[in-house]
């Protein structure tokens, strides 16, 4: 048997989320930080060779210039400090060619960049040459313009080497930004999915011990209530079934002691209501007006003293009816004229008109719990409408579920007690302010019955804007 996963705490576990979501953003920071680093380099480097060549390659030009010019000038003039001129012209010359020829990294500029060297070397060894005559080193000396056009080529392709340098300087800096995407595409949809299961993992336990609390709120205590996730909240879960064993056993005592305390009130309640009912005869001996007044009230606070016990045994019977009953089908508009009609004398005394618009439905559940369930709404709304007020009885069915509803013009049920009315022996502030009797036990009947069957009751609006309106919902599948 595989054993159950288990977990760190809420608060390591929420660490190894924080560094595990921010590893891949932090590797695709490095990553774009690298490509920009290796981008600024390449484009120091070519920045640099770009400046370099150009000016070089202008230079050796204007060199050649000048250099021609002080040649002539010497030759004609035949001074010497201006050859000597020539010559420091020269060395600048050759050292700027010799610059250009350690950046030529093309064959083509290589190649006219020794042709120039070797070309401006002859004309400078033809010049130095004692032997030759000045009207051969004259005439020599037009070679210049072929050393110019050399250097115009070298200066040309120097910008055309600068211009490709640049565009492929353009073009890896695309191919960065691309890599740089591309490994955001990578990591942060990485990121984004550890960002979701670390979510996941830290809300599920807490959806789960959100409804486990729900379930208990709403008495749901069969159920063991199972926590996975952080040890922590483990550890709250198990504390959470803790609570939902001891409220279950405290529901069953109080369930115990109300059907216990129940069926002991009803012997000597029997007895009083029995020695009370030979009074009110005067079997033992004729009373005054005073005293059969008097044992008028005990006998109606018997009676309802009676009622009240009955519903705490019929309240406190209801888990276990499904244990021993079985559903059966059951008329539902047959069962509701049938409790209407037990109510025609209260009606007409209350002067109350009762409107029912009942549709044929039937129901697979228990016949007595929805009697009851019946008998104590249509019993509330009797109760608080007022004289000559109407009750309105709806019942239909649609799509597989049955729809039975209860509206009154009475006092209405304020928003904030539309829940707690339903909790036993709970009575709202408009019955205390009426001083309208009741045992809080009604509703709660109704609940429990309408519980048996799976359905759901609830108090909505009243469509008159007065009023008390109940509706009640049952799968037709019943209980």
């Amino acid at each position: 048997m595989l054993k159950p996963l288990r977990f760190p705490s809420l608060a390591t576990l929420l660490l190894a989320a924080f560094g595990l979501v921010l590893l891949p953003l932090l590797l695709a920071l490095g990553s774009a930080l690298y490509s920009l680093e290796n981008l600024t380099r390449s484009s120091q480097a070519v920045v640099y060779r770009a400046v370099r060549m150009t000016h070089s390659s202008r230079m050796v030009l204007e060199h050649l210039i000048a250099m021609e010019r002080n040649a002539r000038q010497s030759l004609i003039l035949a001074d010497p400090g201006l050859f000597e001129h020539y010559r420091k012209m020269r060395l600048n010359f050759a050292a700027e060619l010799k610059a250009l020829q350690e950046m030529a990294e093309e064959a083509e500029l290589s190649g006219l960049l020794a042709k120039l060297a070797g070309y401006e070397f002859d004309l400078y060894a033809l010049l130095l040459d004692p032997r030759i005559p000045v009207q051969i080193k004259g005439a020599e000396v037009d070679q210049f313009s072929v050393l110019r056009q050399l250097a115009s080529q070298i200066w040309q392709r120097s910008n055309l080497l600068v211009a490709k340098d640049l565009k492929a300087l353009e073009q890896r800096s695309k191919e960065g930004q691309q890599q740089t995407l591309r490994h955001l595409g990578v990591l942060l949809p990485v990121a984004g999915s550890l960002l979701i299961f670390f979510v996941v993992l830290i809300i599920r336990p807490i959806r789960q011990l959100d409804a486990a609390i729900r379930k208990l709120g709403d008495k749901g205590f069969d159920q063991p209530i199972r926590v996975q996730g952080p040890r922590d909240l483990e550890a709250l879960g198990r504390r959470l079934d803790w609570l939902r064993t001891r409220l279950a056993m405290l529901e069953a005592e109080k369930q115990r002691f109300m059907r216990n305390i129940s069926h002991e009130l009803k012997t000597p309640l029997a007895n009083i209501h029995e020695g009370v009912e030979l009074l009110a005869e005067q079997v033992v001996g004729e009373l005054t007006q005073e005293q059969a007044e008097i044992v008028q009230i005990v006998f109606d606070n018997t009676k309802r003293l009676h009622r009240m016990i009955e519903d705490l045994i019929r309240y406190s019977q209801l888990p276990q009816v499904d244990a021993t009953l079985r559903p059966q089908p059951v008329d539902m508009a047959r069962l509701v004229e049938e409790v209407i009609e037990d109510y025609r004398v209260r009606l007409r005394a209350k002067e109350i008109r009762l409107q029912s618009r009942l549709t044929a439905a039937r129901l697979c559940g228990f016949a007595e719990l929805l009697r009851s369930m019946v008998d104590n709404l249509l019993s509330n709304a009797v109760k608080y409408a007022p004289q000559g007020s109407e009750i309105l009885v709806t019942l239909f069915q649609k799509e597989g579920t049955l729809y039975f509803e209860v509206q009154d013009e009475g006092p209405g049920i304020p928003p904030k007690e539309r829940k707690r009315v339903f909790d036993a022996l709970y009575r709202g502030s408009t019955g205390r302010k009426l001083g309208i009797e009741g045992t809080g036990l009604g509703l709660a009947i109704v609940s429990e019955c309408v519980a048996l069957h799976r359905g759901r009751v609830e108090i909505l609006d009243p469509p008159r804007g007065r009023g008390a309106y109940f509706r009640v919902t049952i799968p037709q599948d019943g209980a």
